[in-house]
């Protein structure tokens, strides 16, 4: 099975948005990364939390429809929010197979783990480009992988990569080299290269896939750059 190192990042603000999203990358790529919001960690509201989108995720999760697609896809569900531990539940009965947790937002660290590990759901941790990496050293032994934020500015599409992340990313590798580092925001066809170099061999990216009339092609476009520095 061939590795995939971009993954899409959506950031839907209803549920026709991500099903439509959905719709451009079905058969192209396995696993999909989706951000959801209500406005406390993050500054933006997304489905399912914006609008009516509340009660229908209640009733496709109610009647075991779960996420669109959700047996085509591997998804990742980023917590963009205050006491994530609060939403575990909910989302693991919508057909997730990974959570991604900000160490900033949560207490309760062990406590998600422990209950993904029942539930047989992965975890990864997320860290802004400012928060100290020792921050990791608890937990970062049972997540799946690291996900750095590429700008302290979460929550929106299209914003420019943060360089500090490079040296936050070789950090990492070097106290902890066995693990996968991936990046979300900032990630495109000029920040690829640098981000490869640094050591990430994962990367979140909404801007860069969608923004292209043909999402399939922006995705193998930006696979090739991927492969390309890997191996030089």
């Amino acid at each position: 099975m061939i590795t995939q190192h971009i993954i899409p990042a959506i950031i839907p603000n209803s549920l026709d948005h991500l099903q439509s999203r959905l719709r451009e990358i079905h058969g192209v790529v396995k696993r999909v990364q989706i951000d959801v919001m209500n406005g406390t960690y993050a500054p933006s509201v997304t489905w399912p939390y914006a609008g009516a989108g509340r009660e229908a995720f209640e009733d496709e999760r109610r009647v075991d429809e779960g996420i669109p697609y959700w047996q085509d896809f591997d998804f990742e569900i980023d917590l963009l929010l205050e006491k994530p531990e609060e939403r575990i539940s909910e989302w693991a009965l919508a057909g997730v197979a990974c959570f991604i947790v900000h160490i900033e937002s949560t207490k309760k660290l062990k406590e998600i783990f422990d209950e993904c590990f029942e539930r047989r759901i992965e975890i990864a941790l997320a860290l802004r480009p400012s928060t100290d990496i020792n921050e990791l050293e608890e937990h970062i032994d049972r997540a799946l992988f690291v996900q750095v934020m590429g700008s302290d500015r979460i929550g929106y599409h299209g914003v420019s990569l943060d360089k500090t992340v490079l040296d936050k990313i070789r950090a990492i590798k070097k106290r902890w080299p066995k693990i996968t580092i991936g990046v979300d925001i900032g990630v495109n066809a000029e920040t690829l290269p640098q981000l490869v170099e640094a050591g990430a061999t994962r990367f979140a990216s909404g801007s860069a896939v969608f923004a292209y009339s043909t999402p399939s092609s922006a995705i193998a476009y930006l696979e090739n750059i991927v492969s390309t520095h890997m191996k030089a």
